[in-house]
Formats: structure tokens, C-alpha cells, sequence
């Protein structure tokens, strides 16, 4: 079951990472190279929070500590983005894979390039952008361009987070650690890494 990570303090800095999976075909004897986008490209996202007191930090503390062999949950900022109100958007239709996504349960609404939003499949949540504008027609959006590309196919109504879109992972590396400093705040960074 993954730890949900507190709200408060918000993070101070987020720094996205697209791990990608696409090959780069060189060819032996000259010629020009060819870029091939492939299955399993997925996000990571360091996390900086701001200097917070001890007294404010143990929260943050204990579920990044508890997070051993879960994964963490957190909420993904859109600063100075106002989603508006999306609906319930729900995957329409079965057997879509690749980087185009049929939604339904729009209210009317305009999904903007770099915006972010989460599938949720099977229990786990999977992150993705939306590569250029689309507008809803009729509460549905079809051909939604997405990165990176779907990781499984998501069944029918799936449901799509765009209000308030959230990553889930492991915490990258072996170990937890954070600073004191002689004023008593407390320092905190680490990074999330989807699990596919």
C-alpha cells in the first residue's frame, strides 16, 4: 500500500525526469541515425522540500522512513496552472496503447500542453503529460497525444486524475537521511522513481 506523503510544507522544487527507453540506431557504416521511441519510458522527480523546523519536519520524516519497501504517493504542483474543472474523466475504450489516449467524462474542458495527470490501473498510479492542446467535444476527448507513451493498456473508464494529478513510486537509492543544522531545520530532498 503506498505511504501518502504529507501536503504541508508543498515542496519548494520539483525537477521532472523523463527515464526514457528510446534507441538511437546508428548505422555500422555511416548514414543517418534513427531514433526508435520504445515501451517503458517512465518519470522520476526529485523532490526539494523547504527548511522546515524539526517539530514540522517529522512528519515528512516518518513516511519517507516507513517508505522501505512501499511505495510513496505525492500530490504533482502545477504552479501558477489553474485546472479548472475537469470532470470525471474516464479512459474510453479498450486495447489503446501508444501515445494516443481516448477519454470520456469531461465536463467542458481544455487539456493543455505540459499539463500533467495520473492514470490509475490496477492500483497503481502511472504519470503523464499531455504533449499539445486538445479540447474536449461532447465531454469526450479523443486522441488525447500523451508522453511518455502507455506503459499498459488501461481498461475501459480507468480513471484519468486532472484535477489533482499524483506520482507514485519508490524512493530512489538505499537510504533515507536528512539534516539538522545548528538553527534546528531540518533539510529534506529525495526522488521518486515510478516503478514501470
Amino acid at each position: 500500500m503506498a505511504i501518502v506523503l504529507p501536503l504541508s510544507p508543498a515542496p519548494r522544487g520539483i525537477t521532472p525526469r523523463l527515464l526514457s527507453k528510446r534507441l538511437d540506431q546508428e548505422p555500422t557504416f555511416g548514414g543517418s541515425v534513427s531514433r526508435v521511441r520504445r515501451l517503458g519510458s517512465k518519470w522520476a522527480f526529485d523532490v526539494e522540500l523547504p527548511p522546515m523546523m524539526y517539530v514540522d519536519a517529522m512528519a515528512w520524516v516518518a513516511a519517507l522512513s516507513s517508505a522501505e519497501a512501499d511505495t510513496v504517493l505525492l500530490n504533482l504542483p502545477q504552479p501558477g496552472f489553474a485546472t479548472g474543472s475537469p470532470g470525471n474523466p474516464l479512459v474510453n475504450g479498450v486495447g489503446q496503447l501508444g501515445s494516443l489516449l481516448n477519454l470520456d467524462g469531461f465536463s467542458p474542458y481544455t487539456a493543455k500542453a505540459g499539463q500533467w495527470f495520473s492514470l490509475i490501473m490496477g492500483g497503481r498510479r502511472y504519470v503523464h503529460q499531455v504533449a499539445e492542446d486538445k479540447a474536449a467535444a461532447s465531454g469526450a476527448m479523443a486522441g488525447l497525444k500523451i508522453n511518455p507513451m502507455l506503459r499498459r493498456s488501461p481498461a475501459d473508464n480507468t480513471v484519468a486524475e486532472f484535477a489533482q494529478p499524483k506520482v507514485e513510486g519508490f524512493l530512489s537509492g538505499r537510504e533515507t537521511t536528512w539534516t539538522v543544522d545548528v538553527a534546528r531545520t531540518v533539510g529534506l530532498t529525495f526522488t521518486i522513481t515510478e516503478r514501470e
